[in-house]
């Protein structure tokens, strides 16, 4: 048997397999729930706060709102600052990062792949490791 014969054995042998699907749940009904106690519990600590300081309420509600909607959308804030960057920032700067996918797409990689704290912690390091000798095609 010549090596293609064995290559379009494998792939037909491969192609006749079962393959179980793994069914996961989705989360996102707790993620909501979340945010909705991160947002209501900032709200009660600005009506807490306003109870025992003497600034006007719109200050402290705008402030709690403000709060609750940069805990609740962190990932999207970190995404949208990476795109600024990888849009608005030098070429030189950007085109100074040695390894495959760049730094900035790396850990616009890990935040999707992760979540926020995970991915911004592995992209650090990953920043943090971007100088020679190392380099090279490095996947989150």
């Amino acid at each position: 048997m010549t090596d293609k014969e064995i290559i379009k054995a494998f792939y037909k042998a491969r192609k006749t397999e079962v393959c179980k699907a793994v069914i996961r749940p989705k989360f996102t009904m707790y993620r909501e729930l979340l945010q909705f106690v991160i947002a209501l519990s900032v709200l009660i600590a600005a009506i807490l706060v306003r109870a025992y300081l003497s600034t006007p309420i719109f200050i402290v509600l705008l402030c709690a709102i403000s709060t609750a909607f940069l805990l609740t959308q962190t990932k999207n804030i970190l995404l949208l600052m990476i795109f600024a960057y990888q849009k608005f920032a030098p070429k030189l700067l950007r085109s100074a990062c040695l390894f495959q996918p760049s730094c900035s797409e790396y850990m616009k990689q890990c935040i999707i792949k992760y979540g926020v704290f995970r991915g911004v912690k592995k992209g650090f390091k990953r920043i943090k490791r971007c100088h020679p000798p190392n380099g090279g095609l490095d996947e989150p």
